[in-house]
C-alpha cells in the first residue's frame, strides 16, 4: 500500500512539475508582449514629441513590429498612417 502511494504521488508531482516548468521555461505570447519596454511620457512633454519617439515607414513596419494597430497618442502614430482621420492607422489585415 505505500509502494502505491508513493506511485500516485510521483505522478501527481510529475505531471505538476512538467505543468510547472513548461510556464516558467517558454513564456505566454500575452507574458511576451506585456514585458517589451513601454515608452512613457517624461513630465511636459507634448503628445507630438511622445508620437516622434518611434517612427515606422509605413503599415509593414508596424505590423512587422507587432504594434498594429497604431491609435492616436501612442508612439509612431503619424497622420501618413491613419488616412481616414479615425485615429487607428494601420488597422491589422486578415
Amino acid at each position: 500500500m505505500r509502494g502505491f502511494l508513493i506511485l500516485i504521488g510521483a505522478a501527481i508531482l510529475g505531471v505538476g512539475g512538467s505543468y510547472v516548468w513548461s510556464n516558467f521555461s517558454h513564456p505566454s505570447a500575452a507574458q511576451a508582449i506585456n514585458s517589451q519596454p513601454m515608452v512613457s511620457a517624461k513630465p511636459g512633454q507634448s503628445a507630438h514629441e511622445i508620437e516622434q519617439t518611434a517612427y515606422y515607414a509605413d503599415c509593414d513596419a508596424v505590423r512587422a513590429a507587432g504594434k498594429a494597430p497604431l491609435w492616436a497618442g501612442q508612439p509612431g502614430f503619424r497622420a501618413e498612417l491613419d488616412p481616414t482621420g479615425t485615429g487607428m492607422a494601420c488597422p491589422p489585415t486578415s
